[in-house]
C-alpha cells in the first residue's frame, strides 16, 4: 500500500531544526517513524508545503498602494510571536495560531505564507523579503540575526519594541498636525460649499445665480479633487522612485521651520534604528547604513550613509559620524564617550529620546502659531464671501428689474 507525504519540521538532539518530507500510511506513523529517528516534531503536514513568487506587478505596483499592513497590527504581530516563541511554543504552531486569530486580511495571508515558507525549511527572514511594503530592510535584518545567532525570541522582542516606539512618535505629529490639517481643509471646502448651497437654493426657488469668489468654480473644484485623488493614489506610488522621493524629501527640509521639525523627526528614527541594530548584534556599519534608510528622510540620509564607508574603512564611530554634519555637538559627544564605554545601544536610545523631545517642542509651538494663523486667513475668507454674496446678490436683483 502506497503511503503519503508528509512535510515536517523537527528539532534533533543537538537542537538544530531540521524541515524535510517523509513517507507514511497516516500522520500518527510518521510522527513515531521521526521519533525513531531522535526528532522531536514541531510541525507536521500532509503533502508537500509550497510557496507561491509574487509577480513585478503585484510586488512594486499594487503591493505598496494596496496591501499594506499598518504598523499597531505589525506591531502586535510580533509581540505575540515573541511571547508564544518565549514559551516554548513551536515557530510553526505559533505562526498557525496567529495567522487564524489575525483580524487584518493583509497580514493573515503574509504570515500563512510566512508559515509555508518554515515548513519548507527556509528562513522567515527570506519570507518576509517578498513583502517590502510591511516588512522594512530594519526589520528583516534584525530577524536573520535572531535566526542565524539562535537569539530569535530576543530579536522579535527588539522589533515589537521599535515598532511601539515608533508608533508613539507617528502618534504624537499625527496628533500635531490634525487642528492645522482640519482647518486647511476647511478652507478649501467653505467656498466650495457656499456656491453649491446657492445653486440648491436657486434651483428650488427661481432666485438668482451667482458665484461666491469666481475663482472657486467647477473647474477649480474638479481640479481639488484631481489633486486629492493624486495625492491620496498616485503621490505614494511616485515616492516609490529614488529620485521624487529624494527632491520630496529635500524639499521638506527647505521649508522654514517645518524643515528643522522634520530633520529632528529623521535624527530621531535614524537614532532609534540604531539603537535595535546595533543591540541586536547587526555590524556597526551595516546598522549605519540600514539605520539610515530608516531615518525617513532620504536626503537626511544620504548625508549619513558615507559614514558606514568610514567605519569599514576602520575609522572610529564617532569621527565617522562627525563627518557627515548631520548631528550636532551634543549628540556626537554621547557617540564617542558610547564608543569608548562600548555602550552605543543605550546612547543612540538617549540621542533618540532627545530629538524626539526637540522635535515636540518644535511641533508644540507649530501647533499653536499654525492655528492662528490659519483662522486669521479664514476669517478673511469667510469675509470675502460675505461681501461678494452682498456684492452679487444685489447686482443680480439690479440687473435682472
Amino acid at each position: 500500500m502506497s503511503g503519503k507525504l508528509f512535510t515536517y519540521v523537527a528539532v534533533d538532539q543537538q537542537g538544530m531544526r531540521k524541515t524535510g518530507v517523509i513517507d507514511a500510511l497516516s500522520e500518527r506513523q510518521a510522527r513515531d517513524r521521526l521519533a525513531g529517528q531522535g526528532l522531536l516534531v514541531e510541525a507536521l503536514q500532509e503533502g508537500q508545503a509550497s510557496t507561491a513568487e509574487r509577480s513585478v506587478l503585484i510586488k512594486h505596483v499594487a503591493a505598496p498602494l494596496f496591501m499594506r499592513v499598518n504598523l499597531e497590527a505589525l506591531q502586535r504581530f510580533f509581540a505575540q510571536l515573541h511571547s508564544m516563541h518565549k514559551a516554548g511554543v513551536p515557530l510553526v504552531q505559533s505562526l498557525d495560531t496567529l495567522a487564524e486569530s489575525e483580524r487584518h486580511v493583509n497580514l493573515r495571508g503574509i504570515i500563512r505564507d510566512i508559515r509555508a515558507h518554515v515548513l519548507e525549511g527556509k528562513p522567515m527572514s527570506e519570507a518576509m523579503e517578498k513583502y517590502p511594503e510591511v516588512f522594512t530592510p530594519l526589520i528583516i535584518s534584525l530577524i536573520r540575526v535572531g535566526e542565524h545567532g539562535g537569539v530569535l525570541e530576543s530579536s522579535l522582542k527588539q522589533v515589537s519594541e521599535y515598532l511601539r516606539k515608533e508608533i508613539r512618535l507617528r502618534n504624537k505629529i499625527k496628533t500635531a498636525t490634525f487642528y492645522p490639517k482640519l482647518l486647511l481643509f476647511m478652507l478649501i471646502a467653505l467656498p466650495l460649499a457656499t456656491n453649491f448651497i446657492i445653486e440648491i437654493i436657486a434651483s428650488k426657488t427661481g432666485g438668482p445665480r451667482f458665484t461666491i469668489m469666481s475663482i472657486v468654480d467647477s473647474t477649480i473644484f474638479w481640479s481639488c479633487v484631481g489633486l486629492a485623488i493624486f495625492f491620496w493614489w498616485l503621490f505614494p506610488l511616485a515616492l516609490q522612485m529614488p529620485g521624487i522621493r529624494q527632491a520630496w524629501d529635500s524639499m521638506l527640509l527647505r521649508l522654514p521651520y517645518i524643515g528643522g521639525t522634520v530633520k529632528m523627526i529623521a535624527m530621531a528614527k535614524f537614532s532609534r534604528a540604531m539603537s535595535a541594530l546595533y543591540g541586536g548584534g547587526v555590524p556597526i556599519a551595516q546598522s549605519v547604513e540600514m539605520s539610515a534608510a530608516a531615518c525617513g528622510n532620504t536626503a537626511v540620509g544620504a548625508k549619513i550613509v558615507p559614514a558606514s564607508l568610514r567605519i569599514q574603512s576602520g575609522e572610529g564611530i564617532g569621527s565617522s559620524l562627525a563627518s557627515t554634519g548631520a548631528f550636532t555637538r551634543v549628540v556626537l559627544d554621547m557617540a564617542y564617550t558610547g564608543e569608548r564605554t562600548g555602550n552605543l545601544e543605550v546612547m543612540f536610545d538617549s540621542v533618540a529620546e532627545q530629538y524626539e523631545d526637540e522635535a515636540d517642542v518644535r511641533m508644540e509651538k507649530m501647533v499653536k502659531i499654525m492655528p492662528v494663523v490659519l483662522i486669521v486667513i479664514a476669517g478673511v475668507v469667510v469675509a470675502i464671501i460675505v461681501a461678494n454674496f452682498f456684492l452679487n446678490y444685489f447686482n443680480t436683483l439690479l440687473n435682472s428689474s
